[in-house]
């Protein structure tokens, strides 16, 4: 009986080593893929900003009607 009952404690023990591993590894995963979002996120706010900024000087410089028709076309087109 003794034995028997040993044998189990030592089978939940591996059982809940391999757990803990696969949870471990789950969380480790996701959160990478959840890091990757965040920096592509910040990626797209960082580029949004410096073509405002582009923007804003361009307007500023005070460009021709003809200049103004050129970078809206080009908008257009990208």
């Amino acid at each position: 009986m003794q034995i028997d009952l040993n044998e189990k404690v030592n089978h939940m023990s591996d059982y809940n080593l391999k757990v803990e591993q696969l949870l471990q590894d789950y969380i480790t995963e996701n959160l990478h893929e959840f890091q990757k979002e965040i920096k592509h996120e910040i990626k797209l706010i960082t580029y949004d900003y410096q073509i405002e900024a582009i923007k804003q000087e361009f307007h500023r410089q005070n460009p021709t009607e003809y200049q103004v028709f050129m970078i809206l076309f080009i908008e257009l087109v990208i």
